[in-house]
Parts: C-alpha cells; structure tokens; sequence
C-alpha cells in the first residue's frame, strides 16, 4: 500500500493548490513543500517536520491496522509505518544530495525525481518507487517525454495567486522564478 499512499499524498496533497487558499494551512503547504519546490538544495526543508510527519503517519496507518485486525495490528501497522517512512526519507535525502548512488535503482528514482523538481512536477510523483506512476501515466522517462514546465518552482503558487492568497509569501517571500525565465 505505501507506493500508492506516497502517490496519492504527493500528487493530491502536496501539490494540490487547495492548501494554499486558506490561511489555516498554508503555512502547513509552504513548509512541506512549496519552499521545497523553490529550492531543492535547501537541506532544511528537505524532511518533514515531525509536527507534520508523526500525526500523519499515525493518522494514515493506524486505521488500516485496526480494520486489519484490532489493536494489536494498528501497533504493527504503525511500526511499519514507521520503518518504510523512514525508507521514503533515506531515498529523498539521496534524492537531493550531490551524491550518485551505486545501485541502479537509486540512481532511477533519483532521476525521475530530478525531473519532477527540475523539469515537470505534474508526473514523476513516486518517491520510493515510480509504480503507481506508471500504472496511472504520470511517468515520464526524460525531460523530452514531456515539456518543461512553467510551474516547477513555485507549484502555481505565482504573483497572481500571492495577491490573492498571501500568506505563504507572507513567510516565504516572493515566488522564485524558473531558471531561465525571464
């Protein structure tokens, strides 16, 4: 289940416009991931927060235990929880770091990862695993499979949108541009 619940939480959450319209989670959207999104290299917004992290991973896995099995699965469903976050966090940091993995399947992610930041960010959601990206067409192999995107750096959250909604360039400051952009 983790590949999907990764997807599903990145795809529609983390990058949903949504969070950002309202002043009760927008400081929640910027911190995990539009500041994120505007720099990639910056090492402090690369984990989440364990405000963010501990009650989500509780609230995702605990549910599913117990619809498993009771309470003494809930307590497994969490520990596991745990573990594979843990899996998800170690093949981010790789991710992000100036570093070139020697297995091949690290070096895989890292570029279809690479080119959600850097290229694209409507594809190439999965973090540990590009499966689900694949089963619902959100792969993309090479920035040639699929035009640059204008909305990389800032996840639509633009001038326009920060008129409007101001409270994550409130904390943020304004919206970076693509490099290149003019």
């Amino acid at each position: 289940l983790f590949p999907f619940a990764e997807y599903l939480l990145h795809r529609y959450v983390l990058h949903a416009r949504w969070l950002y319209k309202s002043p009760l989670t927008a400081d929640l959207w910027r911190r995990i991931h539009y500041d994120h999104h505007q720099d990639p290299t910056r090492l402090d917004v690369l984990f989440g927060s364990p405000s963010n992290t501990l009650p989500a991973i509780v609230l995702l896995s605990l549910p599913v235990g117990l619809a498993l099995g009771g309470w003494g699965m809930a307590l497994v469903s969490v520990a596991t929880a745990f573990v594979l976050f843990a899996g998800y966090e170690f093949c981010h940091c790789v991710q992000h770091l100036n570093y070139m993995p020697r297995s091949a399947w690290l070096r895989a992610i890292k570029k279809s990862h690479m080119a959600h930041h850097f290229h694209n960010e409507t594809g190439n959601f999965g973090i540990t695993s590009n499966i689900v990206d694949h089963l619902v067409g959100s792969y993309y192999g090479s920035s040639e499979d699929r035009p640059r995107s204008p909305t990389t750096y800032n996840l639509g959250y633009d001038e326009a949108q920060a008129a409007r909604y101001p409270w994550v360039a409130e904390r943020s400051g304004p919206a970076r541009p693509r490099p290149g952009a003019r």
